[in-house]
């Protein structure tokens, strides 16, 4: 229809444009895989472990996946500029103020978060390969298994840093309520408990190093969030409990 074809034009251009930049970002990848395997590898102590290949396709596997995982990287912040431009018209100005607000701060969490995860991951295993040390054991290590681990690690705990972000915009916007949500704080622990037992690594230490934080964030969250939303309606639903 023709009223549709200004946002179908726009939808196309924004689509080439984030398209381009994965492009970009997979010719990135391709051409650097190899430091950006060996920067990855470099960040752990692995003097007294065999990193081997254990199929001669897996080498190519690995580098096609990084490829990719470079274009994500490339892409994600144009494609997240392109929407917020797109979905301006139909968001209010304080909804946009408050999302424009928040990511820059959902960016530095994204990054801390990965950072995060690597850390412990690199904690964890200088512990590994200081106790095989000791009963002087053998340690060969698949490349793609540990680097996929190192990723899907580092992956993991930025999104779940995402969650104070997620928690402002619900708190601030009212679809949830501050007080019922600290009322069933618990349901929360278990939630990120549970989420917190699924990843790698699985041992008490490092699920205990994962969950602290976690919590803070949840209560800082909180406690840096003002009980009154932006929406009239729901600071009256508020004021009607309260009272």
């Amino acid at each position: 229809m023709p009223q549709f074809d200004h946002y179908l034009n726009e939808i196309r251009s924004k689509v080439f444009k984030v398209a381009l930049a994965f492009v970009i970002g997979v010719i990135f990848g391709a051409v650097k895989n190899r430091w950006i395997i060996t920067s990855l590898i470099s960040i752990f102590n692995l003097e007294n472990i065999n990193i081997v290949l254990v199929s001669p396709y897996q080498f190519i596997n690995l580098a096609i996946s990084i490829s990719i995982l470079s274009g994500i990287i490339f892409a994600g912040p144009l494609l997240i500029y392109e929407l917020l431009g797109f979905i301006k018209p139909a968001l209010r100005p304080h909804e946009f103020r408050l999302i424009t607000k928040l990511l820059p701060i959902s960016i530095i969490l994204f990054i801390a978060g990965f950072i995060f995860g690597v850390r412990i991951l690199q904690f964890v295993i200088d512990i590994y390969v200081n106790t095989s040390q000791k009963f002087n054991i053998g340690n060969f290590w698949d490349i793609e298994a540990f680097l996929t681990q190192v990723v899907v690690m580092g992956t993991c705990m930025a999104i779940v840093f995402e969650l104070p972000i997620f928690l402002t915009i619900l708190l601030r916007l009212g679809v949830i309520d501050r007080n019922i949500l600290t009322a069933q704080r618990k349901y929360v622990y278990a939630g990120l408990l549970i989420f917190d037992i699924l990843l790698p690594p699985t041992d008490i230490l490092s699920m205990s190093l994962i969950f602290v934080p976690l919590a803070l964030l949840f209560e800082g969250t909180l406690l840096f969030n003002p009980q009154k939303s932006l929406y009239p309606i729901a600071n009256l639903k508020n004021s009607i409990k309260i009272s």
